[in-house]
């Protein structure tokens, strides 16, 4: 089943696909984000219709000491919430902490210069990956 993934932000909100079978996960693209909810439902829906997509997984920002980041969280659970109702597939929460720290650490390590660098699609490959390998080591045991 192929799967895709969002870093939901206030200005941007990257995308990447993954296929549950493989287990692997690529980005896809960032769209502008201008705060209208309806507005960036659609538009997330419509990629993952033309990516043949059938189910999503959402980045939940949580403190790093555990529990919800407040606004930001509420805000990516709201924007999950509305993307259920309007598509009416499954719609997972995946832990993004530090996900930013580590797509900044890929980018400087494969020497690709900030400006060249899709940093929020880069960051929704990473949640996507970590829900596709906690997936299936779930169905291991």
């Amino acid at each position: 089943m192929r799967i895709l993934g969002i870093d939901y932000g206030t200005k941007r909100i990257g995308l990447a696909v993954g296929e549950t079978d493989s287990g692997m996960a690529f980005p896809l693209r960032t769209l502008a984000n201008d705060g209208n909810l309806a507005r960036a439902v659609s538009e997330v829906a419509a990629a993952a219709k033309s990516e043949d997509c059938a189910a999503f997984v959402v980045g939940l920002p949580l403190a790093l000491k555990g529990g919800d980041a407040g606004e930001t969280a509420a805000l990516a659970k709201a924007f999950a919430a509305a993307l259920k109702k309007l598509t009416g597939a499954d719609v997972a929460l995946e832990d993004e902490r530090l996900t930013t720290a580590l797509v900044e650490r890929m980018r400087k390590d494969a020497g690709i210069a900030a400006k060249d660098f899709d940093r929020d699609a880069a960051a929704a490959t990473v949640i996507l990956e970590s829900y596709l390998a906690r997936r299936r080591s779930s169905e291991a045991v």
